[in-house]
């Protein structure tokens, strides 16, 4: 069976995945086609033409549209999907496939459990809101999903960190600042605006607020951040400048101690409330497999505590946990119910498009770049890791999720500290925010204490007091890092980079962060990687097989 699962019904983050007999073999979002951070309010177009010409289909041969959502509080987006994306001249013609509704989140839980390689699971979403529902756990096995206690958008985990985020003075989509801001100082500990129940539920206080509107989350929003301003008095309102050299209105927060000290005291709140939930679902279920979805999930030092607590044996985290992966998530959960559960742990998150060397240097040419065409690009790009310099890496299929994986990375060595001053200021990002490595099982060993799940760099641990000096550039300011584990299913030439590396006298390291500039969507296809290229400091492209290098001086 072909499923094609969409996403997009609450307004952000629109995507499109195809699964052929269980098999995920694509997910795309829409904004890394058009451009434009997140998405807002457009469907996903261009991600759904992709799936369905890399398989060499037509809507025609679609045998299900999944979405993840109900139509009962969202007709009108039901409406628009099948009014503005089927009428598409593209999608036009042909049958019109059956479609099925998945619950959002059950989507989030499915995406995660499916391709968690686990056949027995506990499941936590943690997320904003979706269909009426902010945090669900469940109980799964054999493919089927057991939803056990859910909460509403009171109750919302991920609605109280937004709060939290713009208290801060920063918008959605950038929850990660506040995550990397809360380690430059110490917690309120006796601050916890929830009620942790023995019995492993909790509450807010904050209901029957949303009721009215269960799907809505600004006024939540709103509610945390006057909670906040409660704790720790009013807001620092963000700045705005305007930019004459990129001709732009540029908007900042103030990051110092009291902002450090606020963030610092809301993650601790995040964390208490998880461990809280994770503690009573194994409980519950008597599973220590533990499946982590929702939004929430892409808190990476949320993870590595819920990993170092001793309350889970095996984790998984979906690359995409927020909304763009539930059109994974219910493309899956359709294909599950029919019987066709791959179960198969995702070894990948690059199911994206692809390029050919032939297809990238036409690019090149048309542009009129000069390119040096060389037979190993890993060992060319080593020696230019070892000279210090900054190299866009640009290989393979492109990944989906916030996390460049090593096919849409910009690469350096993690050796001197002023590697991460400079690729923050090559890629415009506030100097406090940390960078994050890249590297072999071997060199985990040596490196970090106890790593959680680190395929998709989703866990962060703790660097080895004695091995911080060696690595500083991605070591964060707490003696954490977020790293990357490359194993088998890592791409080969990424891998092979290592290697290079460590022929050279190297560490099997390399400092690893998204290809893209402040504000933009990791670049998707050749024309994305030359302009930020050229619109940057970076000192080498390596695209294909091709070397594009800028003149010296």
């Amino acid at each position: 069976m072909i499923i094609l699962g969409l996403a997009g019904g609450l307004g952000h983050d629109a995507s499109a995945a195809l699964v052929i007999d269980g098999q995920l073999v694509s997910l795309a979002e829409e904004e890394r086609f058009i451009r434009r951070r997140h998405a807002h309010d457009q469907l996903p177009v261009e991600a759904t033409a992709y799936c369905l010409a890399a398989a060499g289909i037509t809507m025609a041969d679609v045998d299900v549209i999944a979405t993840s959502w109900l139509v009962a509080d969202s007709a009108d987006v039901q409406r628009d999907i099948q009014v503005s994306l089927l009428a598409h001249p593209y999608f036009a013609e042909g049958r019109r496939p059956r479609w099925e509704q998945v619950a959002h989140p059950i989507s989030h839980a499915s995406a995660a459990y499916h391709t968690s390689g686990f056949d027995e699971a506990t499941i936590i979403s943690t997320d904003g809101v979706g269909d009426r529902i902010s945090t669900l756990i469940a109980y799964a096995r054999g493919g089927a999903i057991d939803v056990k206690r859910h909460w509403p958008i009171s109750e919302s985990l991920g609605m109280f960190y937004l709060g939290l985020t713009n208290y801060l003075g920063f918008r959605f989509g950038q929850e990660g600042k506040v995550m990397g801001l809360a380690s430059y100082s110490e917690p309120d500990k006796s601050w916890m605006p929830f009620v942790l129940h023995d019995d492993g539920g909790y509450h807010t206080g904050l209901s029957p607020l949303g009721e009215d509107q269960p799907n809505f989350g600004p006024p939540l929003v709103k509610a945390w951040a006057a909670r906040a301003a409660e704790r720790f008095g009013p807001p620092r309102p963000r700045q705005y400048t305007y930019n004459p050299i990129t001709a732009r209105l540029e908007v900042s927060a103030e990051t110092g101690e009291w902002q450090q000290h606020v963030a610092a005291s809301g993650q601790h709140v995040l964390e208490r409330a998880l461990l809280h939930v994770v503690e009573s679902a194994v409980r519950e279920t008597g599973c220590r497999n533990v499946v982590l979805a929702g939004g929430v999930g892409l808190n990476c030092t949320a993870n590595g505590a819920i990993w170092q607590s001793g309350l889970v044996d095996r984790l998984a985290i979906f690359p995409a946990s927020g909304d763009a992966g539930t059109s994974a998530g219910a493309a899956l959960a359709v294909a599950a119910a029919a019987g066709e559960r791959h179960g198969r742990a995702l070894g990948t998150a690059g199911l994206g498009p692809q390029f050919s060397d032939e297809e990238m240097r036409t690019a090149l040419r048309d542009k009129g770049v000069p390119y040096t065409d060389v037979d190993d690009i890993a060992d060319a790009v080593a020696d230019l890791i070892i000279d210090g310099q900054v190299v866009g890496w640009f290989q393979g299929r492109a990944e989906f999720g916030p996390r460049a994986l090593g096919q849409r990375s910009i690469l350096a060595s993690p050796l001197e500290h002023r590697m991460h001053h400079r690729v923050n200021a090559i890629k415009n990002r506030e100097q406090w925010r940390p960078l994050a490595p890249s590297m072999s099982a071997a060199a985990a060993e040596k490196y970090l204490i106890n790593p959680g799940p680190s395929r998709f760099m989703l866990a962060a641990c703790q660097v080895r007091d004695e091995m911080r000096a060696e690595i500083p550039a991605v070591v964060h300011v707490d003696g954490s890092c977020r790293p990357q584990i490359l194993d088998d299913d890592a791409p080969a030439e990424y891998r092979r980079l290592l290697d290079r590396l460590a022929a050279r006298g190297h560490p099997e390291i390399v400092m690893n962060t998204s290809f893209n500039l402040a504000n933009e969507p990791i670049v998707h296809s050749p024309q994305d990687a030359l302009r930020s290229f050229f619109g940057s400091g970076l000192d080498a492209l390596a695209i294909g097989s091709m070397l594009v290098q800028k003149p010296a001086g």
